[in-house]
This record gives structure tokens, C-alpha cells and sequence, in this order.
């Protein structure tokens, strides 16, 4: 947990370049299964409403587009 706390700490200070944190997004994004709610409905053959409903997958903003995160449960935490 110690290395998360420093990674989101030196994230959240501002210490790292545009350039940084988006190589960090993509590194991100190759590691988990995200994909926007459509996508993730056809990859699983579901309906975007059951994956929009569900509290299965995590939903969370990227810029103006909802993503689901398949493998981590939907709570009530604000991140």
C-alpha cells in the first residue's frame, strides 16, 4: 500500500508532466480490462443498459466518456 500512496501522492502534488501522466494511462490502461459501456457490453454479450446498471463493473469518467472496468466491483468510494 506504500507504493500506491506514493504514486497517487506525487501524482495528486503535481510532479509529473502531461507527458508522464499520460504514458502512466496508457501503461494503465493495457494492464486492467476497460472499455466504454458499448464496448464492454460486446466484449461480455451483454446489453450497454446491464453493464450501465451493474454493480459488477466500475464506472468511472475519462474526459467526457463513460468507462466500465471489468474485475473491480462498483462502491461507494469517491475514487
Amino acid at each position: 500500500m506504500n507504493k500506491l500512496a506514493n504514486i497517487l501522492i506525487t501524482i495528486d502534488k503535481d510532479e509529473l508532466t502531461v507527458s508522464e501522466l499520460s504514458s502512466i494511462l496508457e501503461m494503465v490502461c493495457t494492464k486492467i480490462d476497460i472499455n466504454t459501456i458499448s464496448g464492454m457490453a460486446r466484449s461480455e454479450g451483454k446489453t450497454p443498459r446491464g453493464i450501465r446498471i451493474s454493480n459488477q463493473y466500475k464506472k468511472t469518467n475519462i474526459g467526457c466518456q463513460l468507462m466500465a472496468i471489468n474485475g473491480v466491483k462498483e462502491d461507494s468510494l469517491p475514487f
